[in-house]
């Protein structure tokens, strides 16, 4: 009888894998979120890429953003703590992520990964030993020479890497005794801790001056599911927490710059409402609420605060104009799946300003030394003269006695040289200089 328990739990733990970690959606985690601005002025362009904050995160499916929802999804589209970090970017400035998280990753596919990039040499998925088979096989093995390129350009490099080493341990400690259990962890921090470190140490050769930031690894089976074992999964995960908090101060005292998101102090006791743990469904990733902790974590790691969305009872987009939420009684209108708002609030959000040519019915915008001409119901408009194409004709609205002029939100940015971003999980659309 207890060989059978035992050959069930192995055999649940190898379902929860395989159901957590295997997906279907096509959307590969290379494609870099931010969308590029065309520029007709070609150095503000170039001025503004530099100021721009490069974030890539890498790890397994914590980075993806997997939730056990998606794979009843058609097209489903990943909104997890790296997200959200970077949504926390764009409230200070332009920023971009790139996002090589690979489901199933273990740390030393990690490190496989990692020293395939900075060798420059071929990769082939099966070499990463994940413990179940990511779709996107191809993509990763093709993205080694953009994900180079993108680690020496990084600001910021987030990592969540563990839990796959330590999956086992869910069916297995309650059958161990403490000596054995002592000795398996041990053995499995030691091996996690050689492989981080060597990964940390190449990233540090390819970008030096980035801040690397590694997170611990919460425990998420709640206590009253198995109070027995929650005890022990708990010391374990403090043992995780304590080992990269010596790893972290190892490469402080080697002038290596190391910070740790703790994010299993957020997730003790509330297990149940912050993680997807139900053994009917087999999967223990974070819900919504725990990936908004985990990047409440990484955050405040990185700039030493965390900026809570204010709530918006109207229901519309919140548009965020260098930082600030923009302020109007003229609420944002959607027309053919296109954002409009009115121009006046808009421009002065912007630090621009607009003048009215009556007689051809024409907005025109200046910021710096960029000149937008737009007139109105055209499918056509101008940047210092350039003409520029138009999807999404500006028109005139009536709001109350007044005739306001409303034009399309990224035909505006894009051709004053700003940065927009559109988060749509996040009902927020963000316009930075």
């Amino acid at each position: 009888m207890k060989n059978q328990r035992r050959t069930k739990r192995r055999t649940m733990a190898a379902a929860v894998m395989a159901c957590m970690l295997c997906m279907s959606w096509a959307g590969g985690a290379y494609a870099e979120t931010a969308v590029p601005v065309e520029s007709a002025v070609e150095t503000k362009a170039e001025q503004a890429a530099l100021s721009e904050l490069r974030y890539v995160a890498l790890g397994d499916s914590l980075t993806v953003g997997f939730e056990p929802q998606l794979l009843k999804e058609k097209n489903p589209v990943p909104y997890g703590f790296a997200d959200r970090v970077l949504e926390q970017a764009l409230y200070k400035g332009r920023a971009k992520l790139s996002n090589y998280g690979i489901l199933g990753l273990t740390s030393e596919g990690l490190r496989i990964y990692v020293k395939a990039i900075q060798s420059g040499q071929a990769l082939k998925y099966a070499d990463l030993k994940s413990v179940a088979a990511d779709p996107r096989a191809a993509s990763i093995e093709q993205g080694i020479a953009q994900a180079k390129t993108d680690i020496e350009q990084a600001n910021v490099i987030t990592v969540t890497i563990g839990g796959n080493d330590f999956g086992a341990l869910l069916n297995e400690m309650s059958e161990l005794t403490d000596d054995k259990t002592k000795g398996l962890v041990g053995g499995l921090i030691e091996q996690y801790t050689s492989n981080v470190s060597e990964t940390v140490k190449m990233l540090k050769a390819m970008n030096p001056k980035a801040t690397i930031v590694i997170a611990d690894q919460y425990q998420p089976l709640p206590k009253f599911q198995r109070e027995a074992l929650y005890q022990k999964l708990m010391a374990v995960a403090d043992q995780f927490t304590s080992a990269i908090d010596g790893m972290a101060k190892t490469f402080a005292e080697e002038g290596t710059d190391v910070k740790v998101a703790h994010v299993a102090e957020l997730f003790k006791g509330k297990e149940a409402e912050l993680t997807h743990t139900n053994l009917m469904e087999q999967d223990i990733h974070p819900t919504q609420k725990g990936y908004e902790l985990m990047a409440k974590a990484f955050a405040e790691t990185i700039w030493g605060s965390y900026r809570e969305p204010k709530p918006n009872s109207t229901g519309s987009t919140t548009i965020v104009v260098k930082g600030q939420e923009l302020t109007t009684t003229n609420l944002p209108t959607v027309r053919n799946n296109r954002t409009f708002v009115a121009i006046k609030d808009i421009v002065d959000a912007m630090g621009a300003t607009s003048k009215w040519d009556n007689k051809t019915s024409t907005a025109i915008i200046t910021y710096g030394d960029r000149v937008l001409t737009l007139p109105i119901g055209s499918k056509s408009a101008s940047v210092n003269g350039q003409p520029l194409a138009v999807d999404a004709p500006a028109f005139l609205l009536k709001v109350g006695k007044e005739q306001k002029t409303y034009v399309p939100l990224r035909l505006l940015a894009d051709g004053l040289g700003f940065q927009i971003e559109n988060r749509t999980k996040a009902h927020t659309v963000f316009i930075n200089p």
